[in-house]
């Protein structure tokens, strides 16, 4: 064997030793920070609106500015990530996360409250979404989907657990002591694992190489992307995604408890719906390796609408039973399918800016979700409007997934290097 490739072949049974150990720590990242931040607000809710006062509307805006603060840093992040190890911006954002918690369950006023979504948001979007998609797409070739799969089904197997812990939390001490014990694991066991385990790619060892690194994937500069169809595609894809399921999320506690559920029950299925997401992940995930991610995004919002559609009839246990089993299934699957759509679509050299580019559209969804719901019940007293919104949005995002298409139909002389990755 050359000298030259005794590199190389270092570099392949590093990546097929560690990368599912990458994967898991992504999970357990996922688990804790956006299972937290982002699935745990419903079961806040009732609390902070006895507790304060406010209006549905105004405690909707919490996770309108998390979102916008998420969302509205995933372009510099993106930009940030090209450059510097991702261990090093997911453990930053991990702190943030952390503290956001801490100043949560500390505050006294609508402002105060405002600060600590605003901290909470940008820990969410520095060290979640955006980082695990990059690193796993830069880790796994060969499995990517079922990759992606398992490690986004943190999101929902954190949000399942933390929910009906922060519940029983809540139950025995309050919703103050909710927040802290949220920020804990954060800080006592991610930020240490990232920094221990997390590297942008297998390929390096000295953290001063990843542009470099970069710059020799397979893919398509910034301009060639944002002038393709799969770019705007997948844009219209993410936003009517974001809008839906921010805004069904969070207001399906309370619509349920409004209809007659008691909180317990409401709460539990909010758990059980968040479980079957992380296995919707997983199944998503492992059928984009076989029929491609982009009819599997397509499938997952349809799936999306049909479950809205029976939570409308649920006063019933069985439309309500439907909608745990269906909308659980498909709801976590988009955070799996979009950034391997981006991958498939664009490739990998600009993915992390491209994706946080991408993030924006999130954010403006799940920025408007909640606010959507939120209003249309101050206005009617129902969520009836908003669910039928969401619920044609998803089939208008399902329609503009089936639309994107492959790097090598949207470059066709990358058809070679993306045979090579």
């Amino acid at each position: 064997m050359s000298a030259a490739a005794q590199p190389e072949r270092a570099i392949v049974k590093e990546a097929a030793s560690r990368r599912w150990l990458v994967a898991a720590a992504l999970f357990v990242t996922l688990f804790f920070i956006f299972g937290s931040g982002y699935n745990t607000a419903g079961v806040f809710f009732t609390p902070v609106i006895r507790s304060f006062g406010w209006s549905r509307a105004r405690l909707s805006t919490m996770q309108t500015v998390l979102a916008i603060a998420a969302g509205v840093s995933a372009p510099l992040i993106g930009w940030v990530l090209d450059r510097i190890e991702a261990r090093f911006v997911m453990a930053a954002g991990a702190v943030m996360a952390g503290s956001g918690f801490i100043a949560a369950g500390a505050a006294h006023s609508y402002g105060a409250m405002v600060a600590a979504y605003v901290l909470i948001g940008l820990g969410v979007g520095t060290a979640t979404l955006l980082p695990c998609s990059m690193v796993v797409a830069n880790w796994f070739g060969q499995n990517r989907g079922l990759a992606m799969g398992l490690t986004m089904a943190g999101t929902s197997a954190g949000g399942m657990a933390m929910t009906l812990l922060s519940d029983r939390i809540m139950h025995l001490a309050g919703w103050r002591a909710g927040y802290v014990m949220l920020a804990a694991p954060v800080l006592l066991i991610v930020v240490p694992m990232i920094l221990l385990v997390v590297r942008t790619r297998p390929d390096h060892g000295d953290p001063s190489s990843v542009a470099q690194a970069a710059a020799r994937l397979p893919g398509m500069e910034t301009g060639a992307a944002l002038s393709s169809r799969s770019f705007w595609m997948l844009a219209v894809a993410t936003l009517c995604f974001a809008v839906a399921v921010s805004g069904t999320n969070l207001h399906a506690v309370p619509y349920l408890v409004g209809i007659g559920y008691a909180p317990g029950r409401a709460a539990f299925a909010l758990s059980v719906m968040l479980a079957s997401g992380g296995v919707g992940k997983l199944a998503l995930g492992w059928i984009a390796d076989r029929i491609g991610a982009r009819k599997a995004l397509s499938g997952a919002l349809l799936g999306m609408a049909l479950g809205i559609s029976l939570l409308t009839a649920a006063r019933h246990r069985v439309p309500l039973i439907g909608f745990v089993a269906i909308y659980g299934l498909s709801f976590g699957g988009p955070l799996a399918l979009l950034p391997l759509v981006a991958a498939e679509s664009m490739g990998l050299k600009r993915f992390s800016f491209l994706y946080g580019l991408i993030g924006v559209f999130h954010t403006v969804g799940s920025a408007s979700g909640p606010l959507i719901a939120g209003r249309a019940f101050d206005l009617t007293a129902s969520y009836a409007y908003a669910f039928a919104a969401f619920i044609v949005l998803l089939i208008i995002g399902s329609a503009a997934a089936s639309k994107c298409t492959p790097l090598p139909v949207e470059q066709p002389d990358a058809q070679p290097a993306v045979a090579r990755a």
